[in-house]
């Protein structure tokens, strides 16, 4: 917008609304503006802080891993292999090997194998 065109919307709101009502619809405009751009920068932040949550809990999470590992300068490489050898055996370990039958617990006289082809 150039310096004419806000002498002339100046002069038409003037005009319109008169010299005793121009400060107050001044004052009215200056406060709406105000708002929306506080409501605009709270939605900025909120997407922005949204948008770098996962990287974050990321950044963290590599932190963590890389400051304890610092902190184990003094213990013995081999104790350190068993202890992540049996922390992964206890993540891999199953309690049964199959998978059960959700159907096996419930009444025989509610499951019938035989109508939907199945077999046991």
């Amino acid at each position: 917008m150039g310096m004419s065109e806000i002498l002339l919307i100046l002069v038409v709101v003037l005009i319109l609304f008169g010299p005793e009502d121009l400060p107050v619809i001044a004052r009215s405009i200056g406060k709406l503006v105000f708002e929306i751009r506080k409501a605009t920068n709270e939605l900025t932040k909120e997407f922005k802080s949204t948008i770098d949550a996962p990287t974050n809990i990321m950044n963290k999470a590599f932190e963590q891993t890389t400051s304890s590992r610092g902190t184990e300068k003094d213990t013995d490489v081999s104790e350190n292999e068993a202890e992540d050898h049996k922390s992964d055996e206890d993540l891999l370990t199953y309690e049964d090997e199959a998978p059960k039958d959700p159907l096996a617990e419930l009444p025989l006289d509610m499951v019938s194998y035989e109508e939907k082809g199945a077999s046991r």
